[in-house]
């Protein structure tokens, strides 16, 4: 759901500019809406197992797709902002097509990695034959692997919530230059809740919630990389990251 001050400034600009109103309000809608994470693959790869052991994402609404390569029926359409593919060895063509389909969004796990003599030669030459990195689980016992792909599809999850908080502040900004609507989105920028979203949309990591002495180490240590840095977009970055925490110790609690 949008925050209050979003709340607050969309009523403000639909008094002032309907246009401008309704094209960020589609980029709040976007950026309070689940991420949809798929788990897909032909039928005996393991994809219940894997989705179950899996769990709940934070953020995220996880669901099966239908199997790849099934007689008589079309391969599923994948739609969700993160494909988790699950193979097995050796791969085969329907794996390549979807694959192919899911591109940048997709998570590759090699699954029933303990049904194999030598796990970790079968995910080299599965990653090798697909191209891509590829996850080895058994979704069985210690060592199952499901904590890495856990982390690699809340790794992904991240990254779409950044670009959907980049693209609400690329909305924003482009109609600052719009007098009607200028200083409500500027005053909005120039807050906590636009600090954070500008916070968000580098990608890095930013704290719900924190302390006020770790909001003063992560300020501090944002200062430090920006001092250090000699790259322009990353000091941009390390100097919105050090505003987010000064803000986050300056209030209370």
């Amino acid at each position: 759901m949008p925050s209050t001050g979003v709340d607050r400034l969309l009523q403000t600009l639909g008094e002032a500019d309907p246009t401008a109103a309704a094209t960020i309000a589609r980029a709040t809608r976007l950026l309070g809406a689940a991420v949809r994470v798929e788990v897909t693959g032909r039928a005996g790869v393991g994809k219940s197992a894997v989705a179950a052991s899996l769990g709940p994402v934070p953020g995220a609404a996880v669901e099966q797709t239908a199997s790849w390569d099934v007689p008589g029926a079309a391969d599923p359409d994948l739609t969700a902002d993160v494909v988790l593919l699950v193979v097995l060895d050796p791969p085969r063509s329907a794996d390549r097509a979807a694959l192919r389909e899911a591109g940048e969004r997709a998570v590759l796990v090699l699954n029933k990695v303990d049904t194999l003599g030598d796990p970790a030669a079968a995910a080299d030459h599965c990653a090798d034959e697909l191209g891509t990195s590829c996850l080895p689980t058994s979704t069985v016992g210690e060592g199952s692997g499901i904590g890495a792909v856990r982390h690699a599809v809340a790794a992904r999850v991240a990254a779409v919530r950044a670009d959907r908080s980049a693209a609400l502040l690329a909305a924003l900004r482009s109609h600052t230059g719009m007098a009607a609507v200028r200083d409500p989105i500027e005053e909005y920028l120039a807050g906590d809740e636009g600090v954070r979203l500008a916070a968000t949309a580098t990608g890095e990591p930013v704290p719900a919630d924190e302390s006020r002495p770790q909001a003063l180490r992560r300020a501090v240590d944002w200062r430090d990389r920006m001092a250090a840095s000699r790259d322009a977009r990353a000091m941009r970055a390390a100097l919105t990251l050090q505003r987010d925490a000064v803000r986050s110790w300056g209030r209370d609690g």
